[in-house]
């Protein structure tokens, strides 16, 4: 076969597979929002996030390079609402911080990044250069 002959060969293989539903993993894997339910603990850092079954977040210890936009009157422990969000390039538990009146605040929506099953992540600098771990607390 020359070069020319391999290229559609390959295309219609991969589109037979793609048809016949054994496509190729990329290595992203989707989860459910049950999967996220429970608390999860970082090393060290006291950083503490609960997920309840109701899609509602409580979390202590949350990095203040996050908080910071919120100004000096954060609480040490904020809540809120949370859900999973897969559409994105990098999955998330995305967390929407309610102030006492059940209204979104001014901090707004706070990024958990999907590591795996059991590892969840804050990125502080955006950049991605340090990560706060946190960890399914079995």
């Amino acid at each position: 076969m020359n070069q020319r002959q391999v290229f559609p060969a390959v295309g219609a293989l991969v589109g037979v597979l793609m048809l016949s539903g054994c496509g190729f993993d990329l290595g992203k894997v989707d989860y459910t929002e049950p999967e996220f339910v429970g608390f999860w603990v970082g090393d060290g850092a006291g950083t503490v996030v609960a997920l309840g079954e109701d899609r509602t977040f409580t979390a202590v210890g949350v990095p203040d390079e996050l908080l910071d936009g919120a100004g000096s009157d954060v609480p040490a422990e904020i809540e809120g609402t949370w859900k999973y969000n897969s559409k994105s390039s990098a999955d998330h538990v995305e967390l929407t911080v309610t102030d006492a009146d059940g209204m979104p605040a001014e901090l707004g929506e706070l990024p958990l990044y999907v590591a795996d099953g059991d590892d969840l992540f804050f990125l502080p600098d955006q950049v991605g250069r340090e990560k706060i771990m946190v960890s399914r607390d079995r």
